[in-house]
């Protein structure tokens, strides 16, 4: 007997369509062909941000300091109380004063001293006045420079909405007022090597609770640096060499 091999393969091609039509056989040339996925797209990378402790996020930003915009608080920098800085070498904390005080007096900028009450007068660290000569001192009878008015005062009267804090302890006369002039609009900036706290564990308690509120924390080598500006300037070379005189000790 004769077999047609072409009607053979169209009952073998029919079987194999009606299989398929019930879903038992995949045909790989019927197939819809695989196509390419899309890569994804890569997520913007998100602006950098501060998250606060309710969960809002504050956007980060950046200028440098301009030292017509800036003023200086010295606060409790005095016997009987810079010397119960634990978290800071006194010495170190004295050379990193007087070089904020010596960048004041370079560049021009407010300086206001506020003091606790001592027995004779408060007796504020002789670094300022070298580098300042005589200047007044608020005597406050509050633990926040702004909540005693003289002092207050003499810091709106500067016009500068910048204000750099120095001091000890930072967990008190330091938080205090930088909290508070927060409050007021000011961009406050703690410089944490001219201050000294109680411990390290109530200095660190303080820091994030400040920086939380907005308050930058800053050094003598950050404020020289954006202070200099332009370093081959005689004006900028002079900043500059006040932060190597401190650093060399």
């Amino acid at each position: 007997m004769t077999i047609d091999a072409s009607a053979v393969t169209r009952r073998n091609l029919l079987r194999t369509l009606s299989a398929a039509s019930c879903g038992a056989v995949t045909i790989p040339f019927f197939s819809k062909p695989a196509t390419a996925q899309a890569a994804p797209r890569a997520a913007a990378a998100p602006r950098p941000s501060h998250a606060t402790s309710d969960g809002a996020e504050r956007p980060m930003s950046y200028a440098p300091l301009e030292a017509h915009r800036v003023a200086i608080l010295f606060a409790d920098l005095q016997t009987g109380i810079i010397e119960r800085s634990a978290t800071n070498d006194l010495a170190h904390l004295r050379r990193a004063v007087g070089a904020l005080a010596k960048l004041a007096h370079l560049l021009e900028i407010p300086v206001i001293v506020t003091t606790a009450p001592s027995d004779g007068g408060p007796i504020v660290t002789a670094e300022i006045a070298a580098a300042l000569g005589s200047l007044p001192q608020y005597a406050r009878t509050t633990t926040d420079a702004f909540t005693h008015a003289p002092t207050r005062d003499a810091i709106v009267k500067t016009r500068r909405k910048t204000l750099l804090v120095a001091g000890v302890a930072t967990e008190i006369i330091v938080q205090h007022s930088a909290l508070s002039g927060v409050t007021r609009g000011y961009q406050v900036q703690v410089v944490v090597d001219a201050c000294g706290g109680l411990s390290p564990r109530t200095e660190d308690a303080a820091f994030g609770r400040l920086i939380e509120a907005g308050v930058i924390t800053t050094s003598i080598a950050s404020i020289a640096g954006q202070l200099a500006g332009d370093f081959t300037t005689p004006k900028g070379a002079a900043t500059l060499a006040v932060l190597y005189e401190m650093a060399s000790g």
